[in-house]
């Protein structure tokens, strides 16, 4: 029975992982690991599995603890609160995984099934509701793009082409293993609606390791399958052609692409700036590298950083002072700007927030992930970890429920997935 309640509850967390149910994700995590360490007693007569002793969750636990650290010094004890209930995750998921043995290969798979037919059902949802937009309310084309596509269930378009993302290299690994869900076409036919739901999700990082992955997977398919090279040629160049016409022509994928080319980085040296100035990407990323050097200096915090509860106020601060554009401030004008932005770079909010200690903290962790994809050897988890880490730079990821379950539960998920038995932990 406790095996069958510990699959119900990985089920369905990973069902409100994909349909954006936050609410039931922070339960199921409770009740995954309070089943964990019920099932380890059952089996080995101990609370505690011997895995706990690791690395990784030893630097999830010591970033966790510096949250618990800085709260009662916070100036407002609200903020710091929050803080502290959002980064909990850093801690419990780890916990579901290192409590007790369960997530095997013969789980992964089920549960990986449940996964893939799952966002391709949110996403379907998502194109509907687009449709339903375009056609009855005369929405404009980009109701079919990026945050616009999957703004009604209240998804991040970077973080919901991250689970497509996921959901893609295991239909590809399968598929090179001889396993299809359902049958071939059905397989083939999913993998390429997830395809095609990459590119209108229009992440950019994304789409580039999607590129990549295709390309080693392409390669590696034309060494391994020589009578079916002729096929697997055409479907690479096919891919490589969409792909090249979709970023080489006008359209809202190839847009955010040219945004990023075509803007000046030596903006970010000005000491004033006015409402009116654009930031892409890539500038507001630089800014605030410079901004938080600022910050750190004029508080005198390296080491302990100015704490999570003070960080965005001070961020703010900045904003203000260097003229950025912060709403219109007329009654009844909710915008605010680039007021409420935090740093985009986790590993620059890991040292604003709890300085060099927080940093070094995150830094164990990412090198924790790096270790596990060594060891396994596994194209999956490579390239999953290699994703998130680069998401990493773009997006302070610690920062909200999503972003921590992302770099979480999916890495340590693929990991445990690959083994028969029980892993030995370092």
């Amino acid at each position: 029975m406790i095996n069958n309640l510990l699959y119900f509850f990985y089920l369905a967390f990973m069902v409100s992982m994909v349909g954006g149910f936050r609410a039931i994700s922070s339960i199921t995590i409770g009740l995954i690991l309070v089943a964990g360490f019920i099932k380890n007693k059952l089996h080995t007569g101990s609370w505690f599995n011997g895995s706990l002793r690791n690395r990784h969750l030893f630097f999830c636990s010591l970033f966790f603890l510096l949250q618990l650290i800085y709260l009662p010094f916070a100036s407002d004890f609200t903020v710091g609160w929050k803080h502290v209930q959002v980064k909990s995750a850093t801690l419990f998921i780890p916990l579901c995984f290192y409590c007790c043995s369960f997530i095997n290969k013969s789980n992964f798979r089920s549960l990986m099934y449940a996964y893939v037919y799952t966002v391709a059902i949110v996403l379907t949802w998502c194109l509907g509701f687009a449709f339903k937009q375009n056609f009855f309310h005369h929405a404009p084309i980009t109701v079919f793009f990026y945050h616009q596509l999957v703004r009604d269930l209240g998804h991040h378009a970077i973080q919901f082409s991250i689970l497509v993302f996921a959901a893609l290299i295991y239909l590809l690994h399968s598929a090179r293993q001889g396993s299809y869900l359902l049958n071939r076409r059905i397989h083939y036919l999913l993998t390429a609606y997830f395809m095609t739901g990459t590119f209108l999700l229009s992440s950019k990082l994304v789409i580039i390791f999607l590129l990549g992955y295709l390309a080693l997977y392409g390669f590696n398919r034309l060494q391994q399958k020589f009578n079916t090279r002729w096929a697997v040629a055409i479907v690479v160049m096919t891919v490589a052609l969409c792909s090249s016409s979709l970023l080489f022509t006008q359209n809202p994928i190839s847009g955010r692409f040219n945004d990023v080319i075509h803007g000046d980085v030596r903006v970010i040296t000005q000491t004033s700036f006015t409402p009116n100035d654009y930031f892409n990407g890539i500038q507001f990323r630089l800014l605030q590298w410079r901004f938080v050097k600022e910050i750190l200096q004029e508080n005198r915090a390296w080491l302990l950083g100015v704490s999570p509860a003070k960080a965005q106020q001070l961020l703010d601060q900045k904003y203000i002072s260097t003229h950025m554009y912060t709403g219109t401030g007329r009654p009844g004008d909710n915008t605010h700007g680039y007021l409420g932005y935090n740093t985009h770079n986790e590993f620059l909010e890991s040292l604003l927030q709890t300085g060099l200690i927080g940093l070094l903290c995150f830094i164990g962790i990412c090198a924790e992930m790096i270790g596990m994809a060594i060891r396994q050897k596994n194209k999956m988890l490579t390239s999953l970890v290699a994703l998130l880490l680069a998401y990493t730079f773009g997006d302070a990821v610690f920062e909200t429920q999503y972003g921590l379950i992302l770099f979480l539960f999916l890495p340590l998920f693929f990991f445990f997935g690959q083994k028969d038995k029980e892993l030995k932990i370092s």
